[in-house]
């Protein structure tokens, strides 16, 4: 940490001063470049709302938006281009930072009856909930008289000698308001309601951007503020529980762990179910951010800084991702992070400090040392006495007691886990003039996990430049470096995992012997592997480096016509290091050293036109065209070196032994065209329709193309002549897209393949080592949408439906073949796949009181199954799962349940002489023939939910805001492996509680928990029904407490904003899951997902911070 400290100091001397330079210059007069022809005003105003931020307000009748100019002017002040606009009419503007006012022409006023020369209104601005708002716009009707209200709302206007006064109040989004002005002296307060009518937001959209109402689509937005950030690594977990149809889940709590995010469902069975991520178009590489398989994999996108981003939007239908093609099955992730704006510069500072524990540990209850012992040596009495045998048999097993008498048990949870502490420090400067915009950005964060060595430290900084060089002609440069060092632990899928290894054990059980040294597992001493040990003679760690920019030039050809270059380039280094010293379990010859590093670069080379243009008044025509070039290259090289002379050498050039070693280059292409079309009449009917065309070099030559269409309509009945439901608006929306899907396959799936190596008899050779796929093709989908979009009450109550149905054909998996070809599988494609399901949120804005209370409320439910597989209708994957056809993806192979027997006479000859008694588990004999055999198993259980979604409610009352966020989900299943060794009364590690109290002891006693057994336990901890749990829950899943100060309190100071903030973080959680985190898996992929075995459970976290702006 103290190492990265002069980094982050030079970082903010640096950022400083170039804010500065660039301050200067864009504190001076706004100017600004307009060149239109032969259109409305109105779509002048657009073009300027959409290149400088400019907000409109028009509260006169005498101003004609629809008269059409011709004006071409440069580098002219604001106030001079909208007088230019409005020449010959009766209208005069005002200009107070980016609001623009534009007011009759005042009246000559009379000599008589003026009030006092210095007279001053002062009031405050508030809307509907009572809150102060920033920015409103204050005007003197008749006048170009006003003021902007403060960061507290207040305003002060001089009106001097003026009688009639009548002040004219707006903001963007609000309704304008009239106020009387009878006396100067009194303080008003003006309160601004909704405006539904405002200049429709801008959404992104796939290499563009739209009107809102012009949007057919199914596209979800999520704007991460001060008030909703969460102390999350990745920007995928922002949207945890944010928007309806989009499913969220990480491997476990520890930092920096891999997460699943599933837009409508899995789509596929070995290709990638994640979504393609594009950050400032450019898309990105997601691999692992781990090379070794310590247990789970690690997040790439962790690298990134939460607070850079501006907005995400999430295409979740196929006409709104069908425009990236082979990649955008299983939606798209479209990534803006912040620029520059024009006006003063502006300074923020955001600082937190946090402190994390380990969540829920109560929910799980084992038992002391004195019932342990208690219940296990019932089981040894169990296991004699069912075999006959007495103190002289050779079989006879002996009581066992506590070696350590009554000395307090160990607990072995808290000795692998800590308080972590995180510090997060951002500065971001930011502003420009007419000419060029910069956003800079630097940011240091350091966290611990809740597993004591669990660390990451984290080093972020930005630039997003750009430039007008002509007026046809704008550059710019985004870039961005990032850099993640991950201190890891070992993960629930790994031999040495920490949690299992540690809460395992006896409760007598202890680390350390009593001269210091550690007791070492697989012996009688200590049964598991030392979990101190593990931690304390290891190292592990990931280095991450990411560099992610884009240098782009846009030309305006024509009116309307603009020519966007790019290059992108995305590149990651990772470098992955494991030191077991000589002390370790996994030392094998006097330590280990595992080293790994990986370099992926893609480069995409983008050249797209957009063309907008008015026909006549009534109709509005978009159109795109471009080409995309993408290339990605990866090195790979692995060292496993063992045999060190000290624990002091941890390099792989001292070892005695290379153990294995290895090198690799890869690389894959594709090339892109595409187009899209959108045409509107009236606002009210609206067409678009886009097609894609991908080339990938991995597939063979005659199967490398494929075509990706999609067509939306959308209807705005609001808009509509006979509409005259007041403060109402709806839209009803239907699209069809296919897009496709090619990550399952390696870069070189249809070739045949040779390797290298000692093939025979120590002579160096080559053999076939996978003989391809040249049918190989695209996995696509078919996805059908309807939806609508409607709002009450002038915009207070929102709502949002959508139902949809993704049918996928040809998946790709590997299809078992006969192992005299040389080979047990080959890639193909073998079946299909369908996803339907239904989406709906609601968002409400109401007062209560003075308290403004803003929700937002999404639900949503989806509906996995196959259609079609191989030639038989199963195909059984893993040791519990299968993949049926009717069945959902993920489903468990494994056997039910039917009670405990309660009589010796109940049990099957067969099951009999395998040792079963009275007291154990009853499986349903499926087949009738008297055995359980894996034949016996059934296809069950689902690892989806029926529903899920998240709630979130915030409330304001001056300066405060409280906000609670809601996760939810129901009906889904959790496999819970994790109970296998404790859930077995008499077995060698540790108990349950409930397991102990309610055992089987005689005939009646119960129908749920076995006897206690000695050796012959593993009966009754088969992969059954008994381990597959009710996942569902209710999480609060952050709770944030803030406060900002008036602008009247901390002018003193020199400040335009600050904040404070307490907030936590997974607080309460309701759950019959009996473990610590129904939400975390061992596997992330689809057909795997849902088993629990002792994973970290997502962390606690309490957060303290502040929030400033110079």
């Amino acid at each position: 940490m103290n190492k990265l400290l002069p980094s982050v100091k030079s970082l903010i001397t640096l950022v400083a001063v170039l804010c500065f330079m660039f301050q200067a210059s864009a504190a001076q007069a706004q100017k600004v470049s307009l060149s239109v022809r032969n259109v409305t005003i109105k779509a002048a105003i657009e073009r300027l709302q959409k290149d400088y931020g400019y907000s409109f307000v028009i509260k006169t009748k005498d101003a004609d938006v629809n008269k059409k100019i011709t004006l071409d002017v440069k580098n002219e002040e604001i106030g001079v281009v909208v007088g230019k606009m409005f020449a010959g009419q009766n209208v005069v503007s005002s200009v107070e930072g980016k609001m623009i006012a534009i007011v009759s022409t005042p009246a000559k006023e009379e000599p008589a009856g003026r009030a006092s020369a210095n007279a001053v209104v002062k009031g405050v601005v508030k809307d509907s909930a009572g809150n102060p708002i920033t920015g409103a716009t204050v005007i003197v009707d008749g006048t170009t008289i006003g003021a902007t209200t403060d960061l507290d709302g207040s305003f002060s206007v001089k009106v001097g000698g003026r009688k009639d006064i009548r002040l004219i109040v707006s903001y963007l989004g609000l309704k304008t308001r009239e106020v009387a002005v009878g006396d100067p002296s009194r303080f008003y307060e003006v309160r601004l309601e909704n405006d539904n009518m405002a200049l429709d937001e801008v959404v992104v959209v796939g290499y563009g951007t739209q009107r809102r109402s012009l949007v057919t689509n199914a596209i979800s937005q999520f704007k991460p503020t001060e008030e909703n950030m969460r102390s999350v690594m990745s920007p995928s977990e922002l949207l945890q529980g944010r928007i309806a149809g989009v499913s969220i889940s990480t491997s476990s709590g520890n930092l920096g762990s891999a997460e699943k995010m599933s837009i409508r469902g899995s789509s596929s069975l070995s290709a990638s179910n994640e979504p393609l991520y594009v950050i400032d178009g450019i898309p990105l590489s997601n691999n692992s951010a781990s090379l070794y398989s310590f247990g789970e994999s690690m997040s790439s996108l962790a690298t990134l800084n939460l607070t850079d981003i501006e907005s995400i939007e999430v295409l979740k239908d196929a006409a709104s991702a069908a425009i990236y093609g082979s990649r955008a099955t299983n939606g798209v992730v479209l990534i803006t992070t912040k620029q520059g704006r024009e006006g003063k510069s502006e300074i923020k500072v955001n600082y937190g400090f946090s402190i994390t524990q380990f969540a829920n540990r109560n929910r799980r209850e084992y038992v002391d040392s004195k019932q342990y012992v208690e219940v296990f040596n019932e089981g040894v009495d169990n296991y004699n006495r069912q075999n006959g045998f007495t103190v002289n048999n050779s079989g006879y097993v002996k009581h066992i007691q506590n070696p350590y008498g009554n000395m307090p048990d160990t607990d072995w949870l808290d000795l692998i886990t800590r308080l972590g502490q995180s510090h997060y420090l951002d500065l971001s400067f930011s502003g420009g003039n007419a000419k060029t915009k910069y956003y800079l950005s630097g940011s240091y964060n350091y966290q611990e996990g809740v597993i004591k060595t669990n660390d990451i430290s984290k080093v972020n900084l930005k630039s997003n430049i750009s430039h007008e060089m002509f007026k046809w002609l704008k550059v710019g440069a985004n870039i961005s470096g990032n850099y993640l060092h991950n201190n890891r632990i070992p993960g629930a899928d790994l031999g040495s995992t920490i949690i299992g290894r540690a809460v395992q054990q006896r409760p007598f059980d202890r680390p350390y012997k009593p001269n210091g040294d550690y007791y070492t597992g697989g012996t009688d001493e200590l049964l598991l592997h030392n979990a101190v040990q593990i931690l304390a003679e290891e190292t592990s760690y990931t280095d991450n480096y990411r560099f992610i920019g884009s240098f782009w030039a846009e030309a305006q050809i024509i009116e309307g016509l603009k020519v966007k270059a790019s290059y992108n380039n995305d590149s990651a280094y990772t470098y992955d290091y494991v030191y077991y010293n000589q002390n370790h379990p996994y030392a094998a010859d006097n330590g280990r050293i595992l080293d790994r590093n990986r370099f992926v670069m893609t480069n995409t080379i983008d050249l797209y036109a957009n063309y907008d243009r008015k026909i006549g008044e009534d109709f509005e025509l978009g159109a795109m065209v471009g080409h995309s070039f993408l290339k990605t290259k990866s090195r790979t090289s692995y060292i496993d070196a063992q045999n060190y002379p000290s624990p002091a050498f941890d390099v792989a050039s001292v070892a005695a032994n290379i153990v294995g070693a290895s090198a690799g280059l890869s690389e894959y292409a594709i090339e892109s065209y595409f187009a899209r079309l959108s045409l509107a009449y009236k606002d009210r009917y609206v067409v678009n329709a886009t097609i894609r065309t991908d080339g990938s070099s991995r597939f063979a030559p005659d199967s490398r193309w494929g075509w990706f269409p999609s067509v939306s309509v959308g209807w705005n009945v609001s808009n509509e002549p006979f509409w005259d439901a007041d403060k109402t608006e709806l839209k009803i929306r239907a699209s069809y897209g296919r897009t496709g899907n090619q990550d399952g396959i390696s870069n070189y799936g249809w070739q045949a393949l040779i390797s290298g190596g000692v093939n025979y008899g120590g002579q160096s050779g080559i053999a076939i080592s996978s003989s391809g796929n040249d049918k190989l093709t695209w996995e696509t989908a078919d996805q059908y949408n309807a939806g609508f979009d409607l709002s009450f009450l002038g915009g207070k109550i929102n709502m949002i439906a959508d139902v949809y149905l993704k049918n996928t054909n040809n998946l790709l998996y590997s299809k078992p073949v006969h192992a005299t070809t040389g080979e047990t599988s080959i890639l193909s494609n073998i079946g299909s796949m369908r996803n339907k399901g239904v989406e709906f949120t609601i968002n409400t804005h109401f007062n209560l009181g003075k308290v403004a209370w803003s929700s937002s409320l999404n639900i949503a439910r989806n509906v996995n199954k196959l259609t079609s597989l191989l030639e038989d209708d199963m195909l059984a994957i893993g040791s519990n799962r299968a993949l049926k056809i009717g069945k959902t993806v993920g489903s468990w192979y494994i056997f039910r349940k039917d009670g405990i027997y309660q009589y010796d006479g109940e049990v099957p000859q067969a099951l009999y002489d395998k040792g079963v008694r009275a007291g154990d588990v009853k499986y349903w004999d499926r087949n009738g023939d008297g055995d359980i055999t894996d034949d016996d198993r059934i296809v069950t259980g689902n690892p989806n939910p029926k529903f899920s979604g998240g709630w979130n409610n915030t409330f304001k009352y001056k300066g405060w805001e409280l906000s609670l966020f809601f996760t939810y989900s129901y009906g889904n299943d959790v496999f819970a492996s994790w109970m296998t060794p404790c859930s077995k009364p008499g077995y060698t590690r540790s108990l349950l509680k409930q397991f102990a109290d309610n055992r089987w002891t005689g005939p009646g006693t119960t129908n749920e928990y076995p006897r206690a057994i000695y050796s012959y336990s593993g009966w009754n901890s088969k992969n059954g029904t008994n381990l597959l749990t009710d996942g569902s829950f209710i999480r609060l899943r952050s709770l944030t407490l803030g406060y900002t100060f008036p602008q009247r309190m901390i002018n003193k100071i020199h400040l335009k904003g600050l904040r404070l903030y307490a907030q936590g973080d997974n607080l309460f959680l309701c759950s019959r899951y009996p473990g610590w985190d129904p939400e975390t898996s061992v596997n992330l992929d689809p057909r795997f997902y849902g088993e629990d075995n002792d994973g970290v459970p997502q962390p606690r976290i309490f957060k303290v911070g502040l929030n400033i702006t110079f």
